[in-house]
Order: structure tokens, then sequence, then C-alpha cells
């Protein structure tokens, strides 16, 4: 059973946002079994070049963003009279670190495909007909975690 169109649609987005490939967009379609038509119009309409350029700010820089946040809210209470939270700054720091520990212990797909390809970028050199074996297979495994 194929892909569905939203399905190959968010492959291919994952394929165009991963910088350390740098495929073009007739891999890319090939990749995601569409026209390269097809992924120029994904490209324009999901606004993906500034995705692209925003994906530079890693994980950690995120996380570390956070803490410093949190950092200087608590900072900014303790300087008050009364070293309690109000409830909005209360809501905020929760909101925070819901953020930091989704960020810290969740895997995403997005991930998931960093690391194979870093895999299969580590294998090119050594082994180039493993590498291009692989690459149907590494294919099939992200579109299964895509349904």
């Amino acid at each position: 059973m194929g892909l569905k169109k939203t399905d190959k649609e968010e492959y291919a987005k994952m394929l165009y946002l991963d910088v350390n490939q740098k495929l073009t967009i007739k891999e890319i379609a090939q990749r995601a079994t569409v026209r390269p038509n097809t992924v120029s119009g994904w490209i324009k309409k999901g606004g993906w070049e500034k995705l692209r350029k925003s994906l530079m700010v890693t994980r950690q820089k995120m996380i570390t963003d956070l803490y410093d946040q949190l950092e200087w809210l608590n900072n900014d209470i303790k300087t008050r009279d009364i070293k309690v939270a109000d409830a909005k700054e209360a809501n905020t720091i929760a909101v925070i670190t819901s953020s930091i520990k989704r960020l810290e212990t969740e895997t995403s797909i997005a991930e998931i495909f960093e690391v194979g390809t870093s895999f299969l970028d580590f294998i090119k050199p050594m082994d180039f007909d493993l590498y291009k074996k692989l690459i149907p297979v590494f294919d099939i495994f992200i579109n299964s975690k895509l349904k």
C-alpha cells in the first residue's frame, strides 16, 4: 500500500529540511515518490525555506533559552517582598518546565531521521554499495514512522 499524499509531503519536508544531505528537489521527489514540481509547490505553499533557516537553532539552544527564561523569572520573583509567583507567573513556570521536559525526553521523527542520515553518511565512504542498498530501506522505515 502506498503512502498517502500527506505522508509523502511530510517525508519530502523532512528530506528538504535535512541540511546535511543537501538533496536536490529532484532527489527529494524521487525518494518521496512524487513529481519535482509537486515538491516545489509544497516548498512554496508551506514556507519550508523559512523553516529550513529556523532549524539552525538547535534543540540544546532552545533548552538553554528556556532555562534562561526560568532563571530570569525566578530571579525577578526573589527581588520582591512577596517571594511567591502569582498565578500568571506560576502558569508560565509550568509551561516552561513542561517544554524543557518534552525537549529533553521526547524523540521526534526529525531526530530519528537525523540519526538515520548520520548513520548513512557514516556508511557511505566505507561501503557505497551498502549505502545505496540501505537508502530504500531507510525510506521505508521513515515512512512507517509517519503512519
